[in-house]
């Protein structure tokens, strides 16, 4: 349980929650309190976790070591770095994205189109889980003990518990996704504070069809975010293909697979789409502000379906989703999304359906 706090800022007040009558994805709960009972608990919280890799894609972790308080007490701390740095220490410690391929640093608003010309009003600060690797803002460094304490919680503990059951779900070595994902070892996965704001005004809200931030998949292996009581994140039920909102679980962390978990599994597990919309009435005209991670495999880790290891995915009868030889590294492809995404030609006029574009070599979809 991280315990370093550093100072004192102000708090972060979020919306309550809405009282609308919203239909709701059903989504399965791990309660990760139960992971060292042993290997039948273990095993029966990996059946858990496939069932709901094979239904919604999106699953809640409770009771995984990080109290409410410690989860607001960095709500706060990322809202304190997004409304509280100078906008020309912003700009000298913005991302490169288009010409890095990577996140670090603030994204500031209007980078993104998000439909027909429609700017996003989203601003992130991103830092990697090695707090040593850049500089970071003035409003940051007061808090980097207690940011790196958690940083390690979320990835030796949290993370690598949620990869063993993934693991152990598919009949591979327990260590399989841990090895793939060493805490020690070069990636650009990513932390994130992240606020929308609700500046949109009627005109955009109507180009966009209330859309903050359209369908897409994630491109890592998976992503962790801390369960927030703004209602906007929506998933695309994987059989219905109707939008249905994620509820607000105060606490617990919510988990989606990303394309290259798809990769791995061939499909079996698939990622899932998901967008931010406008909330519903009695939440609008509020900012929302959250933590997230972002989870890539380690740099040089080439992702291709593992038919040779996995027992259950030969079963299922998958496909490779490359030809050996043809598979991207992590660092490749992540750069490549990365760079393209939401600066290209397709975000310009009116989206409709599904819209493919090649990014890297690969093709990816945007959902509208």
């Amino acid at each position: 349980m991280p315990s370093t706090t550093g100072p004192e800022i102000e708090h972060f007040v979020p919306v309550a929650p809405t009282k609308e009558k919203l239909e709701y994805a059903k989504l399965v709960t791990l309660d990760l309190s139960k992971y060292d009972d042993g290997p039948e608990a273990r095993q029966k919280l990996a059946d858990e976790l496939k069932f709901a890799m094979r239904t919604q894609g999106f699953f809640l972790i409770q009771n995984h070591g990080i109290d409410l308080n410690t989860i607001n007490r960095q709500v706060d701390i990322g809202h304190h770095v997004l409304t509280k740095t100078p906008l020309e220490e912003k700009r000298r410690l913005e991302g490169k994205m288009k010409e890095k391929g990577s996140y670090q640093g603030f994204k500031l608003r209007n980078y993104w189109t998000i439909d027909q010309g429609v700017k996003d009003q989203i601003e992130q600060y991103n830092w990697n889980r090695d707090l040593s690797l850049r500089e970071h803002p003035s409003t940051f460094v007061p808090f980097k003990d207690e940011i790196q304490e958690l940083n390690d919680y979320i990835h030796k503990t949290v993370l690598y518990r949620v990869l063993t059951l993934f693991a152990i779900s598919l009949e591979l070595p327990e260590n399989f996704f841990i090895d793939r994902h060493q805490y020690d070892v070069r990636d650009d996965s990513w932390f994130r504070y992240m606020m929308y704001f609700h500046d949109h005004n009627a005109e955009e809200m109507k180009k966009t069809g209330g859309v903050w931030l359209k369908g897409h998949c994630d491109f890592g292996s998976v992503t962790m975010l801390f369960s927030q009581p703004m209602a906007s994140l929506q998933l695309m039920d994987h059989f219905t293909k109707k939008w249905r909102w994620v509820p607000y679980a105060p606490g617990a962390i919510v988990i989606n697979a990303g394309e290259m978990m798809e990769w791995w599994t061939g499909g079996f597990y698939k990622a899932t789409i998901h967008r931010v919309t406008q909330p519903p009435a009695d939440q609008r005209n509020q900012d929302r502000c959250g933590l997230f991670y972002f989870v890539l495999p380690n740099d040089q880790v080439k992702i291709n379906t593992l038919l040779d290891e996995s027992p259950v995915l030969r079963a299922a009868g998958v496909r490779r989703r490359f030809e050996p030889g043809e598979e991207p590294t992590s660092e490749m492809y992540r750069s490549a999304r990365i760079s393209a995404y939401g600066t290209s030609k397709l975000f310009a006029g009116k989206g409709e359906g599904v819209q493919e574009e090649t990014v890297g070599g690969i093709k990816t979809k945007h959902y509208n």
